[in-house]
C-alpha cells in the first residue's frame, strides 16, 4: 500500500497494487469481473417495501413513497371557464388512492345552478347514487341536496373558493366533506356525502347541477395514499 503524498491522487494506491501484481501472478485487488452486478428493485418490489437485498433508483424511491403512504401528490388541473363539465384523470401517478383533494379557485357557472363534484372509475363518471347535502354555515334550514353528485350550494352568485376532500373508507366507498366561500359576497358553505363505486377511483368531474355551463376559474386535484 502506498502512502499518498501531497499532490498525488488518492487512487495511486490502486495503481501501485496493480504494478506489484505484474510478473508475480498475485493480485492485491479483486477482478472487476468478480464483482456482482447491482440488482435494481422493480416498481412492484419498491411499492411492496419488503425486499432488503435490491438497490433503489430515485424513481423507485418516489414510487415507494407514494405507494406506502407518503403524503399527497399534485395531479391534474382543469379550466372551468367554459364548457359543460371538466373531468380530470391525472391523479398524480397515484394508483388506487385513499385521499383526493379538489381545490376550487374562483369556479363559477353561468346561472343559479349548484355545482356537482362527481367521481368515477374505469366504467366512467358516476352520475347517480350519491347521498349529498350542502348549505350555508350560518343559515338554519337553507340547504340543497343531490343524488347526482357531491353538491356545492349556490346562493345565486356562486363563485366557489375552497377545497372538497374525498376519503376512501373501505373497498371503493368514498365520503366527501367541504367548507368554502361560495360567493363574492362572503357566504360560507359546508356539507358532505358518500358514494360507492364499482372499481378503483380514477377520475373526477366538475359540472353544474342543471343546464348552466361553467363560466370561470379552475380546479386543481391532489391525490395520495394513507400510511
Amino acid at each position: 500500500m502506498s502512502i499518498t503524498q501531497p499532490g498525488r491522487n488518492m487512487l495511486s494506491g490502486i495503481g501501485d497494487a496493480a504494478e506489484r501484481s505484474v510478473g508475480t501472478g498475485a493480485s492485491d485487488l479483486p477482478a472487476f469481473s468478480d464483482l456482482p452486478e447491482p440488482v435494481m428493485a422493480s416498481q412492484a418490489e419498491a411499492e411492496a417495501g419488503t425486499d432488503a437485498t435490491k438497490m433503489m433508483s430515485p424513481q423507485r424511491v418516489a414510487q415507494a413513497v407514494v405507494a406506502l403512504g407518503g403524503g399527497i401528490r399534485r395531479g391534474g388541473a382543469g379550466d372551468t371557464s367554459t364548457g359543460s363539465s371538466v373531468t380530470i384523470t391525472d391523479l398524480g401517478g397515484v394508483s388506487e388512492p385513499d385521499m383526493i383533494d379538489i381545490w376550487l379557485d374562483a369556479v363559477s357557472v353561468s346561472g343559479s345552478d349548484s355545482l356537482l363534484i362527481q367521481i368515477g372509475d374505469s366504467g366512467g363518471v358516476a352520475s347517480s347514487g350519491y347521498v349529498s347535502a350542502s348549505g350555508p354555515a350560518a343559515t338554519s334550514g337553507q340547504f340543497t341536496t343531490s343524488s347526482n353528485g357531491f353538491v356545492l350550494y349556490q346562493a345565486g352568485t356562486g363563485v366557489w373558493r375552497g377545497v372538497v376532500q374525498l376519503r376512501r373508507t373501505a373497498g371503493n366507498s368514498w365520503v366527501c366533506a367541504h367548507a368554502m366561500q361560495a360567493s363574492d359576497g362572503g357566504l360560507v358553505i359546508s356539507g358532505g356525502g358518500g358514494k360507492t363505486l364499482s372499481g378503483p377511483i380514477d377520475r373526477i368531474s366538475v359540472t353544474p347541477a342543471g343546464a348552466n355551463t361553467l363560466a370561470g376559474g379552475l380546479v386543481q386535484l391532489f391525490a395520495g395514499r394513507a400510511a
